[in-house]
């Protein structure tokens, strides 16, 4: 990649999506937008999404002149796997050809890697709680990564989890199978209660509104954080047990790349659960105390999003990632095949 070279950038989790025009150094323009997971969306709705932010990147980025990008990087939630991430690109390659840019090359990674190589060097942790959970861990050359397959085998801790923990304890009150809650109060504003039975507006709310399931019901997670902070029981019963959860991954992969409390350790928390919950992240590194030896807690959060994406963008167009890349292997090269048709009249 030379000084003149432009490439398109991809973040996206399970709620929102981070799209910018950049050089090696700098980001020229930017588009935010919802979630571009096609396990939360589907795969037409998060096509579309990318087409019509890539568009809105390229016309922000006018003032610099015609600007043809060379590729595009990605990291992505929606990479949970090998195969995964190759449907992605595919996605995303679609998406290119409907903004205009058929036969673009796109590079795509789970969107733990730009946060891990945040820290070059010695021992670091990341732990990932956003809708979903991941964790990564590397040291000396080895590396470890655990959580990430979506919410019916992992993600808990997450705020899909917490969410729906805190939703079920309201119905549980309401039933009277479990205490009464503040949950109750908050579930109501969440759904816009205004007469009826309750259960029935929750249900109508993540069942039938038409809402994508998985991020709209995510976002009764900080009514549950709040609830917690407010001194709710039962509310600060399932914040304890997120933290629980997250310490899970964080000592998994810290056990499987050798970190013990000999090691100085940097923890970065990245999502906005953690980054948003100064609860959430106090009893993660409580729960951590006699594990690690945390001398450095990181919070990766949204104004960090395009130095780490530049930084994965520099080295995968150079063609030159650290070795941590090749044991987190969620990352494929693809053009556009007759197996992965490109067609330029839209998403399908």
């Amino acid at each position: 990649m030379t000084s003149e070279d432009h490439f398109l950038l991809l973040e996206g989790g399970g709620s929102r999506t981070w799209a910018a025009l950049a050089t090696g150094t700098n980001v020229l323009g930017v588009a935010t937008g919802a979630s571009t997971n096609p396990r939360s969306v589907g795969d037409a709705q998060a096509t579309v999404t990318m087409t019509e932010l890539i568009t809105q990147v390229l016309d922000s980025s006018a003032s610099h002149g015609h600007i043809d990008p060379i590729g595009v990087v990605a990291a992505h939630g929606a990479a949970s796997t090998t195969a995964t991430a190759a449907s992605f690109a595919g996605l995303l390659s679609t998406a290119c050809s409907c903004a205009g840019m058929p036969g673009l090359p796109v590079h795509v990674v789970n969107d733990i890697l730009p946060v891990l190589l945040r820290k070059p060097d010695g021992a670091v942790c990341v732990a990932i709680a956003g809708t979903g959970t991941g964790f990564a861990a590397r040291h000396d050359t080895r590396t470890a990564r655990a959580s990430g397959l979506e919410w019916l085998l992992s993600d808990e801790g997450g705020g899909h989890d917490l969410a729906q923990a805190g939703l079920r304890a309201v119905v549980r009150a309401l039933d009277h199978r479990g205490p009464q809650t503040a949950l109750t109060d908050a579930a109501a504003a969440w759904c816009g209660h205004v007469s009826g039975p309750l259960g029935d507006a929750l249900f109508e709310t993540v069942y039938i509104s038409g809402h994508a399931r998985k991020p709209h019901v995510a976002t009764f997670a900080p009514s549950v954080l709040a609830a917690a902070t407010a001194g709710d029981a039962v509310a600060t019963a399932l914040v304890d047990s997120a933290a629980d959860a997250l310490a899970s991954g964080v000592r998994a992969v810290c056990a499987d790349t050798g970190i013990t409390e000999q090691n100085p350790l940097t923890l970065i928390l990245s999502g906005s659960l953690l980054t948003g919950s100064s609860m959430l992240r106090h009893r993660l590194t409580e729960l951590l105390g006699g594990v690690v030896s945390i001398t450095d807690v990181l919070e990766h959060a949204e104004a960090d999003h395009a130095t780490a994406m530049l930084a994965l963008g520099r080295a995968l167009r150079q063609t030159t990632l650290p070795v941590i890349a090749d044991s987190i292997p969620f990352c494929v090269n693809q053009m556009p095949t007759d197996d992965h048709p490109v067609s330029a009249g839209g998403a399908a």
